[in-house]
């Protein structure tokens, strides 16, 4: 999450910054209205990193929070592990549909293709 929103950000002209305050922004509407519409693309391309990463990591959920912690990952391995095909199958589509759409959503928010 970070390189990409740094990249994002050090793109980011000094000059725009200094006009912004030059035109009597504060700080907090400097940072609401130049670098966070500026970093907008580098924070959807981490954000898209992070939920195709995270959605499917089971391993780490059971390492920090324990084995009694639940999530779509770990389901899949439980059902796996029982011999339970159809059900896991099921629930991995769920899980790639349910991320497709997170990712097409972020996607019309910002058009990153100008940023690849």
């Amino acid at each position: 999450m970070i390189v990409p929103i740094f990249n994002a950000m050090m793109r980011i002209d000094r000059s725009l910054l200094e006009a912004a305050r030059d035109g009597g922004a504060s700080g907090w509407q400097m940072i609401r209205d130049v670098v966070l519409q500026l970093s907008k693309t580098g924070i959807v391309i981490g954000s898209i990193f992070v939920i195709t990463i995270v959605m499917g990591d089971f391993l780490t959920v059971g390492v920090m929070g324990g084995q009694q912690i639940a999530s779509v990952g770990k389901i899949i391995q439980v059902q796996t592990g029982h011999l339970q095909f159809p059900a896991a199958a099921t629930n991995a589509i769920i899980l790639l549909i349910a991320v497709l759409m997170i990712v097409w959503a972020l996607t019309r928010v910002v058009d990153i293709r100008k940023e690849l």
